[in-house]
Order: C-alpha cells, then sequence, then structure tokens
C-alpha cells in the first residue's frame, strides 16, 4: 500500500471519528436540555399547585458556582475609604482590631469585620454624584436613593469584578441639606473569587425554597428573581468570610439559600 493511499485512509478514519464525537456532544446536550426543560416545568407546576407564580425564564441556567473565599484586611485600602468619606483625617488603633480616623469634619470606626460607622459634618455640593464617585472607586453598586433637596440617604452592595454580589455588604452614606452626615455598613477589600462546580444548583435551591416555604408558613405570591453571590460573615477564626450563596427574591421578602448546605435564612 503506497504512502497516499494509507493517508487518504487515516484521514476519512479521523473523520468518521469526529463525527463520531460531535454526535455523542450533540445528543448529550440534547438530552441535558430535555432533562432541563422537564425540571423547570415541574418545578413551575409545583409553585403554581401553591399559588405562588414563577417564570420558567428566571430560572439560573448557570453550570459554574462561586466558592467560599476569606477577604484579606487591607489597611491602606480603609484608610483610602476613610478619607474619601471624612476628608484629610488621621489614624488611631484602638485595640481589638478596630482603627479610628478622625479629621475635621468627624471620625469614622472601621472594624476587622468590615464594619464601618462614621459620623460627621462634611459640606457636599451634590451627594448623588459624591456617591457615585466613592461607590466606584470601592466597588459598591447602588441600590437605592432617596437624596431630595441635598438631604437623604444613598445605599450601595459591594461587587465583585466577576460580577457576583456580597448581598449584605451594604454601604449607606446620609446627608442633610448638602451635608455628608454618617457612614454605616460593612466594607470588603479587593478580592479575586474562584468558580467550582460544587454545591447545589439554582433549580435545587428553588425546590428546596417550595419545602421551606410550606414547613415556615412563609408566604409570596411570586419569585421575583434568584441569584447567586456571597453572605459576608465573621467568625472567632475568620474576620470576613464569603459564602456562596443563592439569593431568591419574592413579592414578600428576600430569602438566601446557602450553596454548601441548602440552609435556608431570611433577610433581616
Amino acid at each position: 500500500m503506497n504512502t497516499a493511499r494509507l493517508k487518504n485512509i487515516v484521514i476519512v478514519i479521523l473523520a468518521v471519528t469526529n463525527a463520531f464525537l460531535l454526535v455523542l456532544l450533540a445528543t448529550r446536550r440534547t438530552q441535558e436540555h430535555s432533562a432541563r426543560t422537564r425540571a423547570v416545568n415541574e418545578l413551575v407546576r409545583l409553585y403554581a399547585s401553591g399559588g405562588v407564580e414563577l417564570s420558567p425564564s428566571i430560572v439560573p441556567r448557570k453550570s459554574t458556582l462561586p466558592a467560599a473565599a476569606d477577604p484579606v484586611r487591607d489597611l491602606d485600602r480603609e484608610a483610602a475609604l476613610a478619607a474619601s468619606i471624612l476628608g484629610e483625617c488621621r489614624m488611631e488603633d484602638v485595640g481589638g482590631g478596630i482603627f479610628r480616623y478622625v479629621g475635621e469634619t468627624g471620625q469614622c470606626l472601621l472594624r476587622s469585620s468590615g464594619s464601618v460607622e462614621a459620623e460627621l459634618e462634611r459640606a457636599v455640593d451634590d451627594p448623588e454624584k459624591f456617591c457615585e464617585r466613592l461607590f466606584a472607586e470601592y466597588g459598591y453598586s447602588a441600590l437605592s436613593s432617596d437624596v431630595y433637596n441635598g438631604t437623604g440617604s444613598v445605599a450601595a452592595v459591594r461587587m465583585l469584578q466577576n460580577g457576583s454580589a456580597i448581598f449584605n455588604a451594604v454601604l449607606t452614606l446620609t446627608f442633610s441639606e448638602y451635608r455628608l452626615t454618617a457612614a454605616s455598613g460593612s466594607f470588603v477589600p479587593p478580592i479575586e473569587t474562584e468558580e467550582s462546580g460544587e454545591g447545589i444548583d439554582g433549580i435545587t435551591a428553588l425546590a428546596g425554597f417550595l419545602n421551606y416555604s410550606e414547613d415556615s408558613g412563609e408566604v409570596c405570591t411570586s419569585v421575583q428573581g434568584i441569584h447567586s453571590g456571597y453572605l459576608l460573615q465573621s467568625t472567632a477564626s475568620v474576620s470576613q468570610h464569603l459564602i456562596p450563596t443563592w439569593c431568591i427574591t419574592t413579592d414578600a421578602s428576600t430569602y438566601y439559600v446557602n450553596i454548601a448546605t441548602g440552609e435556608i435564612t431570611r433577610e433581616n
């Protein structure tokens, strides 16, 4: 058999093999899609039987899940945040993992848990633009604003670079007559998170929430959204710990489902 003919045979064999593998892949994906569609339809039916509306379009398709993470305290970043709130200030170590920042406008306390507490009197020409700049600098995304004529508050939630929210890491700035008077909430330093295939998916989280609602007597008429992200936790051994979490919002309240354990808690 000459070399050219042998080469052609090898090419044909490889082409047939590739075609076979593509058929297997397409078949597998079709089966997975069909299985998911059946699971979602059954979930929607179960919710409807309990008088709760669940749109199939909000059920997550994401297969990768966030992994737990432990942010490392960044004193330089904390000092920068304090200066952004107070203006020029000095730092005092008061012990117990607490640093006090003091300036002419007031003072700000930052704890190892990420807790932020500031009381001050600082003139601000445009509160909303001030908040926009500060939140963008430290990785927060605005949640709500009720500032009118220089009075009110603006709240924002900490967002990570992968687009995930730390649902309970909220920072709120309060204004009175174009003066910044308070800042409170949680600060999380820059951190790179990873994804993991471990834990419960969105369909399982919604099924667990349905059982939780029936057992606890929680009442709602519609599920409005479900998103993966994190809850910030502080323990005796770890100052800041990010717990992978599904956030389920309903017309009545917001609930968190631990991706690792399936434990469900209601937002306070």
